[in-house]
């Protein structure tokens, strides 16, 4: 198997965890917004649908192999900063911590894996 067949799998293999958030927070809408720190105002709704857009839009682009290394950097600081709002080991304690822990790190692990894509992705063809 060549490289290439190898970056498209991987492209491939990462991306449902993308599709499955983005279609559940569409499915689960006001749900989503109300866990969002601002709750059910206008920019708790635009927070979510943003979301969507990074990871249903992504998905798809990141699938086709559109602009991998900007959907990469996107999807590390979007990562990053859910992480810190919604994953906050360090206010947590006991098993709730460990949770919180475990999920943190699941999603520094994630943002590594794209930090890969982003170095093997091939740049534009300039013209």
């Amino acid at each position: 198997m060549n490289n290439h067949t190898i970056i498209i799998i991987a492209r491939i293999l990462i991306t449902p965890l993308f599709l499955y958030s983005g279609s559940g927070k569409i499915i689960n809408f006001t749900d989503n917004v109300l866990k969002t720190p601002f709750g059910d105002m206008l920019i708790g709704r635009l927070m979510i649908i943003f979301a969507i857009a990074i990871e249903l839009g992504g998905s798809i682009a990141f699938i086709v192999g559109y602009r991998v290394k900007e959907i990469s950097l996107l999807w590390i600081f979007y990562i990053f900063l859910t992480s810190i709002m919604f994953h906050q080991f360090w206010a947590a304690s006991g098993p709730q911590q460990a949770g919180q822990v475990i999920q943190f790190t699941k999603n520094m692990s994630i943002c590594a894996g794209l930090l890969c894509f982003y170095l093997l992705a091939r740049e534009p063809q300039k013209s």
